[in-house]
């Protein structure tokens, strides 16, 4: 099987459908996506982990959630329109928008003292920007 252009527009394109659902999920199962980052180390606090705590943590989920929906849709958009017709804004669009997102998330993550979700940023980085390159 070769790795043509088409592929890896396809490819992408699977990766993008599934961040928008994970994104959906944030939206729509705040509590479910608080235990999963609870699960990934970067939950509350034992200290402050309380019910009040998670049922405000929802509010940053759902938002962070409703955010990676609207950036996901937008790039599945790109990738299956000007993408796919060879434009070359699209695709510096996109390495500009994943590069943004992958230095500021990870470095932040870094600088804040959770590096669990550092490394979490590793499998979409490599996910999103491999079909690129």
């Amino acid at each position: 099987m070769t790795l043509t252009r088409q592929r890896f527009i396809t490819w992408l394109e699977i990766v993008l459908w599934i961040v928008l659902g994970y994104s959906l999920l944030l939206v729509f199962a705040g509590t479910t996506a608080g235990s999963l980052f609870a699960w990934l180390g970067f939950g509350p606090a034992d200290s402050i982990d309380s019910s009040e705590v998670r049922d405000y943590l929802r509010l940053p989920y759902m938002g962070l959630g409703a955010v990676m929906a609207g950036w996901s849709a937008l790039m599945i958009q790109i990738v299956r329109g000007p993408l796919k017709e060879g434009s070359s804004w699209a695709w510096t669009v996109l390495v500009q928008s994943l590069s943004l997102w992958f230095v500021l998330d990870t470095a932040m993550s870094v600088v804040l003292g959770h590096p669990m979700h550092a490394i979490f940023n590793i499998p979409f980085a490599v996910a999103l920007g491999l079909p690129l390159f």
